[in-house]
């Protein structure tokens, strides 16, 4: 008789299309035998190969306000897991929670939290009581029956137990890329024609407030002989635009709008260096460990980035880059400036050679599915 494979269903309304990080896992989770369905929001580019073995439903959310598509989603989710059994579920961030909380009302529901950011210091609700009130009420409503719980970092899944004593918290799994075979290219230089005496610095992530893109760009302008590769997109980018027009460097900051995961690497692997500068006031940046840090790691280019607890952690004990304060734009401009001397650019190199090997999915994943496997 064959044995029947572990189901686990895992939600959420984040967008596939760029979600390296949920791509990792659910490869994981399927490479190891479990049967996994995923839950998501539709992308019409969205290339459904790269998710080959986990079977998908998706749902196309309204263009309407925010909450609106919220409730759309927690409506449809609902419905759709009312139909489902599995021997584990996942709320892959806290919206999803609600309709999880919901199933576990009329059916026994297995399910653990996935808090992919901290929702009780998220930069964006700083100034916004009301709706940080609201999300931090849906998160409160959705862990009150939830088995357990894990974050990406120590920093906030101390804060999480703190803010709910009674939720398991059982660690915390990174966002780290995959390890890869090193081959350095030269994708950025060729397709934008960078002059070869040219450094490329390398900023991705989505334009947003908080994440030090003035100060970047300020201390950019300082330093002639490099060249600002901002790949992402977001509501700051015409004004990024326009300051890069104002300091006279126009030809040398480059935007490439957002770009599938699957194809981020190229970009990575050609820059010279990194920036991870978070300068947002919520607890959620302090804390912050962005997967961009680890993905410079695994393209071995040194790193700039905020001088905040997890960011300095890695950086400085790895010996892999430098750590400024995130608002001091001459403090940026002076590491810049370091970490392209040869002397401390080779350092960086070798130690970069050596962090490479430790910080890989492939490493991080272990955590990844004990964790799995102890609430199956």
């Amino acid at each position: 008789m064959t044995k029947r494979r572990p189901t686990i269903v895992i939600l959420t309304i984040s967008d596939l299309f760029y979600e390296a990080n949920l791509h990792r896992k659910v490869r994981t989770l399927a490479g190891q035998g479990y049967d996994v369905r995923l839950f998501c929001a539709y992308h019409p580019q969205l290339n459904e190969k790269l998710w080959q073995g986990v079977e998908l439903t998706r749902v196309r959310l309204w263009n309407g306000p925010t909450f609106l598509r919220f409730f759309q989603f927690w409506f449809t989710a609902a419905c759709w897991l009312m139909r489902q059994k599995a021997d584990l579920y996942i709320a892959y961030d806290f919206l999803p929670l609600v309709p999880l909380r919901i199933k576990s009302f009329f059916q026994d529901c297995n399910y653990i939290y996935d808090s992919v950011e901290l929702v009780s210091g998220l930069n964006s609700l700083v100034k916004k009581p009301l709706r940080r009130f609201f999300f931090r009420m849906i998160e409160r409503f959705g862990v009150s029956r939830a088995r357990a719980a894990f974050t990406v970092c120590e920093s906030d899944a101390i804060v999480l137990q703190k803010n709910y004593p009674r939720l398991n918290v059982v660690g915390f799994v990174r966002n780290i890329p995959c390890r890869q075979e090193h081959v350095p290219g030269n994708f950025l230089r060729e397709k934008y024609a960078i002059p070869a005496q040219q450094k490329i610095g390398i900023y991705q992530g989505m334009v947003f407030e908080g994440r030090g893109l003035r100060e970047i760009i300020e201390a950019c302008a300082a330093i002639e002989d490099v060249a600002l590769f901002i790949v992402g997109d977001g509501p700051l980018k015409s004004e990024l635009e326009k300051l890069a027009k104002e300091r006279h460097m126009s030809d040398r900051v480059i935007f490439t709008g957002m770009v599938p995961f699957d194809q981020l690497a190229k970009y990575t692997y050609s820059a010279d260096f990194g920036f991870t500068i978070i300068s947002g006031k919520g607890l959620s940046y302090y804390h912050a460990l962005p997967n961009k840090l680890f993905e410079y790691i695994q393209a071995e280019i040194p790193v700039i980035g905020s001088n905040y607890p997890e960011i300095k952690k890695i950086i400085e004990s790895e010996g892999v880059g430098l750590t400024v304060d995130p608002q001091n734009i001459r403090e940026i401009e002076q590491a810049v400036r370091k970490i392209l001397r040869p002397e401390f650019y080779l350092r960086f190199k070798q130690n970069l050679k050596k962090a490479s090997r430790r910080y890989s999915w492939q490493e991080e994943s272990k955590t990844y599915l004990q964790i799995v496997r102890t609430l199956l």
